[in-house]
């Protein structure tokens, strides 16, 4: 072997390396990244849409709590509105029913028209506010009496209890703390009577109808009832 041919030889030998060095790759790792990739953001998209709902449902359900509360601002403006609505004893448009309504599945009366009841702020305020603005709280009620016939101050317990859901006199002097008769005599009170009421008043049940709406289409039905002597 010459000189010539020893050198021809690595040179031979190199360029094949650098022949098989320079071959194309196939892009299998690169098409595995992708799809992890894919997968990772698929991820991170579905843990951001979870948050995202969750939140959305932690604020319903706070905004909901909140117009189920405010009710009790609704049901208070009904009693102190009853006393002259009650010695009146004639309908009230959107306010006031002398006569049991019939109700729907849920119970509430199904002649009520709401959009043509009164709105009212949960603050106690006297003024009638915008039943349309979405950012606050409204307050509406609606009151009936239980009465499937108009009763007569004349009439004795007994026909008055055929006529309507009425109950028993209020006690004159109260009870104990525990005794029912004691809060009946303060709500007697509470109705403008400093005294005592007379022991052969019976009472008549109205039924009061709070609705209340809120932000985020938020609304709540609450129902409550009031016992008021009668005569």
């Amino acid at each position: 072997m010459n000189l010539a041919s020893s050198l021809r030889g690595p040179r031979v030998h190199a360029s094949a390396l650098r022949y098989r060095r320079a071959k194309p790759q196939s892009g299998v790792i690169v098409f595995i990244a992708l799809i992890a990739l894919l997968a990772l953001s698929l991820a991170a998209a579905a843990l951001l849409r979870s948050t995202d709902t969750a939140s959305v449902i932690s604020g319903n359900v706070a905004f909901k709590n909140a117009t189920t509360s405010a009710a009790d601002t609704g049901a208070e403006r009904a009693f102190n509105a009853l006393p002259k609505l009650a010695t009146d004893n004639v309908d009230v448009a959107n306010t006031y029913f002398r006569l049991m309504q019939a109700v729907d599945a849920n119970g509430v009366p199904s002649t009520i028209n709401w959009a043509n009841v009164p709105c009212y702020d949960t603050a106690g305020g006297t003024t009638a506010v915008s039943c349309t603005d979405e950012s606050t709280y409204r307050v509406q009620y609606v009151i009936d009496r239980l009465c499937t016939t108009a009763p007569a101050l004349t009439d004795p317990l007994t026909l008055l209890t055929s006529k309507c859901v009425a109950g028993q006199p209020f006690s004159a002097g109260g009870g104990s703390v525990d005794d029912n008769t004691s809060s009946h005599a303060q709500t007697t009170n509470v109705f403008g009577s400093l005294a005592p009421p007379p022991p052969t008043r019976p009472t008549i049940h109205y039924r009061v109808t709070v609705r209340v709406q809120g932000p985020r289409n938020t609304s709540s039905i609450v129902q409550t009832t009031i016992e008021l002597p009668y005569g």
